[in-house]
């Protein structure tokens, strides 16, 4: 498998273990690290592996039937380094029928091994413009 299929790979890995709602499966894709960071839309920066799998397990316990599907993946790789640029369109189930909503992500994986593992994921809503707006 080429490297660029290899991080889409991962970055692929993320999203199922989201979707899953699978804690087990959130802590193998993330690199054990103190340097790792996560930040949540609308929350504070996550420092270090403990913090941020704190994180997804209470998203996990509190949020129920959301799932992400991911487009416009745009890979870089650099060295042992690389990041994926991509869009979340986000579905959840509420009373009021199903919400959508889009943010834009960018994943940081480092090579480890043979793996590449995330130390960086940094989620931000994107703005609706109105047609109104655009004129």
């Amino acid at each position: 498998m080429q490297t660029g299929q290899q991080i889409l790979s991962s970055n692929q890995q993320f999203y199922d273990a989201f979707n899953k709602q699978n804690l087990a499966m959130m802590k193998d894709v993330w690199q054990d690290d103190a340097c790792a960071r996560c930040i949540h839309p609308g929350w504070p920066v996550l420092k270090g592996y403990l913090e941020i799998i704190h994180s997804w397990e209470d998203i996990f316990n509190h949020n129920q039937h959301m799932e992400i599907k991911v487009s416009d993946e745009d890979v870089m790789i650099q060295d042992d380094f690389a990041w994926v640029s991509c869009q979340e369109n986000l579905f959840s189930i509420k009373m009021t029928g199903v919400q959508s909503s889009k943010v834009h992500a960018t994943n940081l994986f480092q090579k480890v091994g043979e793996e590449w593992k995330m130390i960086l994921h940094h989620a931000a809503t994107i703005p609706t413009v109105t047609p109104e707006e655009t004129s």
